[in-house]
């Protein structure tokens, strides 16, 4: 049982130091423990090239072509069971750089895709490594920290919410999390006895966690949330009382009950939330659908394509060579 930990703040401070202590919990669980601080790492951004599709439509592996340092953390994401990550808040959200590891893990680590691929290469009579890694299909455990210097929670709104991103498109299940928020109050974590136990609880909840099919693991964050998959409170309203978990897209209908939300969401919703194979299934078949129709258009109007393009050609960007910093600003 291997446990991962992602810290993506500054070396030895906060970030460092939740993570650290629920890797301290899962290792008396006896899990063996690895920690990545992700500061200095380069994770650049996701450019849409879809290399990761051709090298696996090719018969390779679904893997990311930028070099940088994404396939260290890449592997060190395939051997764990289990992982937790803290990353810091500064405007709402968690930064950049943990948006950027998302995206370079979603279309190349998508699961119904890595499914589907391997069926056919089966059928083909592919074996070994003429297969997909087998670590793309491993059931994987999730804890989530947010941490915010704010003492008002509304300043870390988006935390946890953009976190829970981390990990759908490999069918990776949340299992707890936590929005530490106040740091600035707390001003270090090793001074506030009840944060450091909750940490190292969460290490001993995504241990516990791990062999445990995913429809009979618990959740143990500290509020149940009104969306039953990611345990958010957030909702869009569509029309009426119908309203949408924005990140598992998953419809329900909200009612008052007893002065309290409560949203009920179907059977066939929840199975095809994208927090669950049916929805990045429904997304697999969608983005075929929609190659077709490409394919189809370019094929009737390919032709007209480069006349029609050529007047955006007039609007130059600006010369980077040219820019000299202003300092007194």
């Amino acid at each position: 049982m291997k446990v991962l930990g992602l810290s993506f703040g500054r070396k030895g401070k906060n970030c460092d130091i939740l993570v650290k202590e629920a890797l301290f919990g899962a290792q008396a669980k006896g899990a063996e423990i690895s920690f990545i601080n992700m500061m200095n790492l380069k994770i650049g951004h996701c450019t849409g090239c879809g290399a990761c599709d051709k090298r696996r439509e090719n018969g390779g592996p679904s893997r990311c072509v930028i070099k940088d340092d994404f396939p260290f953390v890449e592997d060190a994401i395939l051997e764990a069971d289990a992982i937790v990550i803290a990353a810091p808040v500064y405007v709402l959200a968690p930064i950049g750089q943990y948006k950027n590891l998302v995206d370079r893990l979603g279309p190349s680590h998508d699961r119904s895709v890595m499914e589907k691929v391997n069926k056919e290469r089966m059928a083909a009579g592919k074996t070994g490594d003429e297969l997909l890694d087998p670590r793309l299909f491993k059931d994987r455990y999730i804890g989530l920290i947010s941490v915010g210097g704010a003492r008002t929670e509304n300043w870390t709104s988006m935390g946890l919410f953009n976190m829970r991103l981390f990990g759908f498109s490999m069918q990776m299940r949340i299992i707890d999390e936590y929005n530490a928020y106040g740091m600035g109050d707390v001003v270090n974590p090793v001074l506030d006895d009840a944060l450091c136990a909750r940490m190292n609880r969460m290490g001993e909840n995504l241990a516990g966690a791990v062999g445990t099919p995913y429809d009979e693991v618990a959740w143990y964050g500290d509020k149940p949330g009104i969306c039953p998959h990611c345990h958010g409170s957030m909702l869009e309203v569509k029309s009426g009382t119908t309203v949408e978990c924005p990140l598992c897209g998953m419809a329900g209908e909200l009612t008052i009950e007893n002065g309290e939300i409560n949203v009920s969401f179907s059977e066939y919703q929840q199975e095809h939330s994208r927090m669950r194979f049916g929805g990045v299934e429904d997304h697999r078949i969608e983005l075929a659908s929609i190659m077709e129709h490409v394919f189809e258009v370019l094929d009737k109007e390919g032709e007209r394509l480069p006349g029609l393009l050529k007047k955006y050609d007039e609007i130059k960007e600006l010369d980077r060579s040219k820019f000299v910093e202003n300092m007194k600003q």
